[in-house]
């Protein structure tokens, strides 16, 4: 089992990017001031531990890895906790905007080995990230044309457009 010293964010990045299912690249950005991380921290689509993370500590860097149809992750080493990492989606293109509804895919706690971070990410992460990119990606169709976007499926209303109403029984 290789493990990446705590602070070999860098080759961590690249070796999950290199074992996440499809075409990744991972792209490391050092931060000589406290305020430079934010420029990639503040698109985590996460409200929980990564978020908590972003927000509490001094990062001295980070990386992202962008992979198949506009998927990006977010990856940091996770404070106190050496030799872990956490792993975030970031939120997708700036101009789909409608996230009504939408529950945050949230981040992941890793460990230092890239195989079982690769696992871990492919298992827990990328469905959820996918399902949420889907969503946001139908309502900003839905609200750019009117209309649901291809392959949405929407109930149909009650005969006369009335409400369903069915009695609670007793």
């Amino acid at each position: 089992m290789t493990r990446h010293r705590p602070t070999d964010l860098s080759g961590f990045a690249a070796a999950l990017a290199a074992r996440l299912p499809g075409t990744w690249t991972s792209h490391h950005h050092q931060h000589a001031t406290y305020p430079e991380q934010f420029a990639l921290a503040h698109q985590v689509w996460d409200l929980g531990h990564v978020h908590w993370a972003v927000t509490q500590f001094v990062l001295r860097h980070d990386a992202e890895l962008r992979g198949p149809h506009g998927q990006r992750l977010y990856v940091i080493e996770r404070p106190l906790k050496p030799g872990q990492f956490l792993v975030a989606p970031l939120q997708p293109d700036p101009t789909l905007s409608h996230f009504d509804d939408v529950d945050e895919p949230n981040g992941i706690a890793v460990p230092g080995d890239p195989a079982r971070a690769a696992a871990a990410v492919t298992r827990r992460l990328l469905p959820r990230y996918q399902h949420a990119l889907t969503t946001v990606r139908r309502n900003s169709a839905t609200a750019r044309t009117g209309q649901p976007a291809p392959g949405t499926h929407r109930p149909r209303p009650a005969a006369g457009n009335a409400p369903r109403h069915t009695p609670a029984s007793r």
